[in-house]
C-alpha cells in the first residue's frame, strides 16, 4: 500500500495522534472540536471527507507541527469565528516566521506585522496590520505632519481701530524697586537655574518625538506622540513666559534700593 492510500485510510484522531505522540488524546480531540469536528467525526476516514474538511483538518494538524516557517494561503476559509479564534491564538504565539495571503480582515488585523502589495509588477512593504496599511494609503503620516503645522501656525491678530486721540500726562517717575532680603533673593535665583534645566530637558524630549513622528509604527502611536508634542510645547510656553518674568525680577535687583 502507498504512503498516499494509507493516509486516505486513515481517520482523523489516528492520523493526528501519529504526528504528536506526547499530546493527550482529550486535548487532540478538543482541537479537533475548535475546527468543527467533534463526536464520530474524528473517526471518518480522511478518503472520504470534501475539500473544505480536509483544509480545516490541515489547520488543526499545523498546530501541533514543528516547524519554524509557515506559509498559508487564505487560511481562514472554510472556518467558523471560533475555529478562526483559536487559529489566530495559536499563529499569534508561533515564534516562526508565518507568510500568509489572506482577504480576511479580522485575521489581518489580529495577525499582521507588515502588509505585503503587489501592485505593478511590484511589490511595496508597509509596517503594521491591515488598519495601518489603510491609513497610510490615504496619507496618514502626511495628514499628522499638516495637523501638526496647521496647529503651530500663529493666529493672525484682528486688525486693531486707530488709536484714539491721548492727552499727553504729566511723566512720573518710576518707583524704586524694593531690594529683596537675601533668602527671596537666592530662591529667585534657584527657579531661573531650574526653568533653564528643565527647558533643556523639554527641548531634547521635543526632538526625540518629532523624530519618532517620522517613523510609522502605528495609527494610534503617531496620534499618541502628536498629543505629547502638544503637551510638551506648551508647557515650554509657560515655562519661558516665567524664565523672562523671574529673570526681569533678578536684573531689577540690581538697582534696587
Amino acid at each position: 500500500m502507498t504512503d498516499v492510500a494509507k493516509y486516505f485510510k486513515e481517520d482523523f484522531l489516528d492520523d493526528i495522534a501519529g504526528i504528536a505522540p506526547k499530546v493527550p488524546v482529550v486535548e487532540l480531540r478538543s482541537l479537533l472540536g475548535c475546527f468543527m469536528f467533534s463526536g464520530d467525526d474524528v473517526f471518518k476516514k480522511l478518503g472520504v471527507r470534501s475539500g473544505g474538511e480536509r483544509n480545516r483538518y490541515a489547520m488543526a494538524k499545523m498546530l501541533v507541527s514543528p516547524a519554524n516557517m509557515l506559509l498559508l494561503d487564505e487560511p481562514t476559509n472554510h472556518l467558523d469565528l471560533r475555529a478562526k479564534d483559536v487559529l489566530l491564538d495559536a499563529i499569534a504565539n508561533f515564534t516562526g516566521t508565518v507568510l500568509f495571503v489572506s482577504h480576511d480582515r479580522y485575521f489581518i488585523d489580529g495577525l499582521a506585522t507588515r502588509v505585503f502589495e503587489v501592485e505593478d509588477r511590484r511589490v511595496h512593504i508597509y509596517p503594521g496590520n491591515y488598519e495601518d496599511y489603510l491609513w497610510r494609503k490615504q496619507g496618514g503620516p502626511e495628514k499628522v505632519a499638516v495637523s501638526l503645522s496647521t496647529s503651530l501656525k500663529p493666529v493672525p491678530a484682528a486688525p486693531e481701530p486707530p488709536p484714539a486721540p491721548v492727552t499727553p500726562e504729566p511723566v512720573k517717575s518710576a518707583a524704586p524697586v524694593k531690594r529683596l532680603n537675601p533668602i527671596k533673593l537666592k530662591q529667585l535665583e534657584e527657579r531661573v537655574g531650574a526653568i533653564e534645566q528643565e527647558l533643556a530637558a523639554i527641548d531634547t524630549r521635543i526632538a526625540v518625538a518629532e523624530e519618532s513622528l517620522g517613523h510609522f509604527t502605528s495609527a494610534g502611536e503617531s496620534q499618541r506622540i502628536a498629543a505629547e508634542l502638544d503637551t510638551l510645547r506648551d508647557r515650554r510656553t509657560a515655562l519661558l513666559a516665567e524664565w523672562e518674568e523671574t529673570a526681569t525680577a533678578l536684573e531689577e535687583q540690581a538697582t534696587a534700593v
